[in-house]
């Protein structure tokens, strides 16, 4: 299931997010790409203003791509633009508030949620992978070769 979001009303309706933090941005599609993993599925994210680099679309990876509008476009005017260019919308959901894309996106066919509930299922996607990283690595962890041995006598002793 695809995903588009309105990335700076996802960071303005986070409670431990502000617009006003440079990083902002940078720590959202940090949480965004942990979900985008765990769930295997592709996600736009578009924000206002200007890009971060000179590129007005950044892949992160495969399925994870940001997006800034054109100069003088919003990143409304770029959602439903996208929104009008996608192939599968019965199968998208748009992550906003805003009311008039809702409504548009319900016009095309598109599911919403709103950006605070998406922001819990972020947050919670965030912590179970990194308790799965977390698991990883214990479980991943390196045996030395006297631990070897050792383990080799007491089993052996029988």
């Amino acid at each position: 299931m695809p995903y588009i979001i309105d990335g700076n009303n996802l960071i303005g309706c986070a409670p431990d997010f502000s617009l006003s933090d440079p990083e902002a941005r940078t720590k959202m599609i940090s949480i965004i790409k942990k979900f985008q993993e765990s769930k295997n599925t592709k996600i736009t994210v578009v924000f206002d203003g200007e890009p971060q680099g000179s590129e007005l679309r950044n892949p992160i990876n495969s399925k994870l791509t940001v997006v800034y509008p054109r100069y003088g476009l919003s990143a409304d005017d770029e959602i439903k633009k996208i929104l009008e260019n996608y192939q599968h919308l019965k199968e998208t959901v748009l992550v906003t508030t805003d009311r008039e894309l809702k409504s548009f996106a319900k016009e095309k066919g598109a599911k919403t949620i709103n950006s605070i509930e998406f922001y819990f299922t972020l947050k919670k996607a965030f912590v179970l992978h990194g308790k799965k990283e977390e698991t990883l690595k214990r479980v991943n962890a390196r045996v030395s070769q006297n631990e070897v041995e050792q383990w080799l006598k007491i089993f052996n002793s029988e």
